[in-house]
């Protein structure tokens, strides 16, 4: 699905392999209680920034620890080319520190997400070189602000610098995705080494063949990441639902990496889910996803926001009216996550 502003039990292998990473995971879940590890997918922040304060308060009302938002390039930047230089908006990354301040009252921790950038540049050096300056320039503004900063989107399915399909060699692409995570790293670690770089894989269906994309991709890029995403859209699927942990525990093995979940969720609408279904999907999912290590999880999305064929996934309606959904969800998120 696509990021900010625009988409049974558990079962356990049997044996004595099972048991032993059984009790690892038990440790694991342990470990991860102590601190909050919930949160909400959350509009962009626009000028004025009531909606961003209501949904702000809003996912702090409910008692989590995390809030996941984009910076959206073209709003921040003036200029990609003007003297050679990435040039930032001043009074747009203005509207993003309040914003960044808005967080901080709150108590929250932050996923951000800077997914699009300068487009139109076949050059592999040049786009690097801009896109460094970018990623640059955010984490001077705002990097020690950021716990986990996600880069790019879904980039598995999708090619990272134009978000069409990936064409010809997969290995070229990977290495290709690589080199830019890396730069996009060290860009972001000059200005604040302690955030935790990711990207994220898509995840749906929540099926064998998903896995071995996940498997495969993050085994390419994995080496740049300090954390690695996955999104899941399991939908009304319990059987889906239930291989989550193991499925999590293999990425986790396979990577060596703490594992997050970018976004999980299902669209309500006219010819799409009911709201009741959002209730029993959502509840199948927050169930299964509190008996793993997963760290932090974030339910895709608070609010709807208009965006034209991806809209619908929130709890919340575009004027900020809950849902029906809203009350069950928000019970089954107290139960499973007391920590938040």
């Amino acid at each position: 699905m696509s990021n900010d502003g625009r988409i049974s039990r558990r079962m356990w292998m049997v044996g004595a392999a099972s048991v032993a990473g059984g009790m690892a995971l038990a440790a694991c879940h342990a470990e991860s209680r102590t601190q909050g590890r919930f949160g909400f997918t959350i509009s962009p922040p626009t000028p004025g920034l009531s909606e961003f304060r209501r949904d702000v308060r809003a996912v702090s009302d409910l008692g989590v620890a995390w809030v996941r938002f984009g910076v959206v390039a073209n709003d921040v930047v003036a200029s990609w080319f003007e003297d050679n230089r990435v040039r930032f908006d001043d009074a747009a990354c203005e509207t993003y520190r309040q914003a960044f301040d808005i967080v901080e009252a709150e108590g929250l921790r932050v996923n951000l997400l800077t997914v699009d950038g300068v487009a139109g540049v076949p050059d592999e050096e040049v786009y690097l070189r801009l896109m460094g300056q970018y990623w640059s320039g955010v984490a001077k503004r705002f990097g020690t602000r950021v716990d986990i900063w996600q880069v790019f989107n879904e980039a598995n399915d999708l090619d990272f610098r134009s978000a069409s399909p990936i064409r010809g060699s997969i290995d070229e692409y990977h290495a290709a995705l690589d080199r830019a995570i890396g730069r996009a790293r060290a860009s972001i670690h000059q200005f604040s080494p302690s955030v935790a770089v990711t990207t994220n894989a898509g995840g749906y269906p929540v099926n064998d063949a998903t896995e071995r994309n996940w498997q495969r991709f993050f085994a390419a890029v994995g080496g740049s990441l300090d954390i690695v995403t996955v999104d899941i859209y399991p939908v009304l699927s319990e059987a889906a639902n239930a291989t989550l942990p193991a499925r999590f525990e293999r990425l986790r093995e396979l990577t060596g990496k703490p594992l997050a979940v970018g976004e999980f969720g299902l669209q309500t609408g006219e010819q799409l889910y009911s709201e009741a279904e959002q209730v029993a999907s959502l509840t199948t999912t927050i169930t299964e996803l509190a008996e793993t290590c997963a760290s932090p999880i974030f339910v895709y999305r608070l609010r709807d926001d208009g965006a034209e064929n991806d809209d619908g996934f929130g709890l919340f309606e575009q004027n900020g009216q809950a849902k029906s959904s809203f009350a069950p969800v928000a019970r089954v998120i107290s139960e499973k996550f007391p920590e938040g």
